[in-house]
């Protein structure tokens, strides 16, 4: 039978109290908004759904008030697992954690996704080496993000005359996905979408359980209209579709050179000579001609743009943890999309990669890096934005380069004839005795053979 089209309030009929909900999106990729403004809805009219466990593998929200956001209310949530949270102090969840307003856990973005798609398979849980030595591990802090967090989400076993992290299979009551369209029979396709984060993998985790699935989609359309390859969630799957025909494909509009719909003539905006991009400048020579090459936000980002003129993406292929492989990816104040995209991969399937140790050079942003070789990226100057894909991408890789500079915080610096003048050091130092929270074990990194330049 198919699916049921109900309105946003409908659907927020569907999630009962204490269940544990599974949401989709990325700032706003693949946000499914307006079934999140429909949940949010009912609870403040009715206090209901409430005592949810909300999981979602990367920060869902373009704004404040929106995505995550709308789930910020006191009784709403008992339990959050994200794979990031926001930088920003003024979001309702960044204060909702901070003040202890629910439970907070902070898990790398592949392991929410291995995690689900393990539990959705009817396996025992998902068993992963991503983590160990770091926050995650519950002999360290366990991923625990806030002061109301308690006990560990998994555990620490023997197999293979190896250890593990083993997460027992999580039950999923409902799941909310998003896409572009619709079919008769409610199969769901992502034909304007510039990534699909795991949404049949969500999708799968609530249905082994017996769960509901609600899909967010932009328009209804004739079976046989999209091209099967872009039909991602069979309509069996599905039990109830919202459709917003003014669902924005991003924030910034509508792109379909991020989709693979069309191939724009590429021509980024030159980048300015700064101590960023000169750091930036520097780390770009640690990679070589047909490498695969995972970004990082900030300082990494500006590298697309600056390699352009070099061709450099015509002779290495980015890989954003997100999905595209090849292109040229966004910059920071987009990232994760690619404009002329070679390949556009599930999230899940992206993670199989590089916890495979198939990626050749990371190039990452630094907060704090101590005498141990530990690296924090994900707690520090009073914010906890989380690790996001950090941990997966650090695992196996074979050369992991930092970008950053000595100090933050008011720091003042430019380039004045071809050399760096520092006009006010920073207040926080980011080389520390000890960092604030082991993102990247430099123990478990050695132990590996990788090797990190910062």
């Amino acid at each position: 039978m198919a699916p049921r089209i109900v309105t946003a309030t409908e659907a927020a009929q569907l999630i009962p109290d204490g269940a544990t909900v599974a949401v989709c999106g990325c700032l706003s990729m693949l946000e499914p908004d307006t079934t999140l403004e429909g949940v949010e809805a009912r609870f403040l009219r009715e206090g209901h759904p409430r005592d949810l466990t909300v999981i979602h593998p990367v920060m869902v929200g373009s704004k404040k008030g929106s995505g995550i956001n709308r789930l910020a209310h006191d009784g709403l949530m008992r339990r959050v697992i994200g794979g990031s949270f926001s930088i920003f102090p003024d979001y309702e969840i960044t204060g909702m954690i901070k003040q202890d307003r629910v439970e907070a856990f902070n898990l790398p973005i592949g392991t929410i996704l291995h995690w689900l798609r393990e539990s959705g398979a009817g396996r025992p849980g998902l068993f992963t080496g991503v983590g160990l030595g770091t926050y995650v591990d519950p002999r360290v802090e366990a991923g625990r993000a806030n002061g109301a967090a308690k006990g560990a989400l998994s555990e620490v076993v023997q197999v293979a005359g190896r250890e593990w992290l083993f997460y027992p299979s999580l039950r999923v009551d409902v799941a909310i996905i998003r896409g572009t369209s619709a079919d008769a029979q409610g199969n769901i396709s992502v034909e304007h979408e510039p990534a699909t984060l795991g949404i049949y993998t969500l999708a799968v985790a609530a249905k082994h359980f017996g769960g509901k699935v609600i899909a967010q989609v932009k328009q209804r359309v004739e079976s046989g209209s999209v091209h099967p390859r872009l039909t991602v969630v069979p309509g069996r799957l599905v039990d109830a579709i919202v459709v917003d025909p003014a669902q924005p494909q991003m924030v910034v509009g509508e792109r379909p050179e991020l989709t693979g719909e069309a191939r724009a003539l590429l021509n980024p905006e030159p980048v300015p000579l700064t101590v960023a991009s000169a750091i930036a400048r520097r780390a770009m020579r640690e990679i070589q001609d047909g490498q695969l090459v995972n970004l990082g936000y900030g300082v990494p980002a500006l590298i697309p743009a600056m390699g352009f003129a070099q061709g450099l993406n015509e002779r290495v292929a980015f890989s954003i943890e997100h999905g595209p492989v090849g292109g040229l990816p966004d910059g920071m104040a987009t990232f994760g999309p690619s404009a002329n995209p070679d390949i556009l991969m599930d999230s899940t399937g992206v993670f199989d990669l590089y916890d495979g140790g198939l990626l050749d050079v990371t190039i990452l942003g630094l907060a704090q890096a101590d005498r141990d070789g530990n690296v924090n990226v994900s707690k520090f100057a009073h914010m906890a934005p989380g690790s996001g894909g950090f941990c997966n991408i650090c695992h196996q890789t074979k050369k992991i380069v930092f970008c950053g500079t000595f100090t933050t915080g008011g720091l003042q610096e430019e380039i004045v004839d071809g050399r760096m003048v520092i006009r006010k050091e920073g207040k926080v130092k980011k080389f520390v005795s000890r960092v604030e929270q082991i993102t990247l074990s430099g123990r478990a990194a050695l132990e590996k053979g990788g090797r990190c330049f910062a």
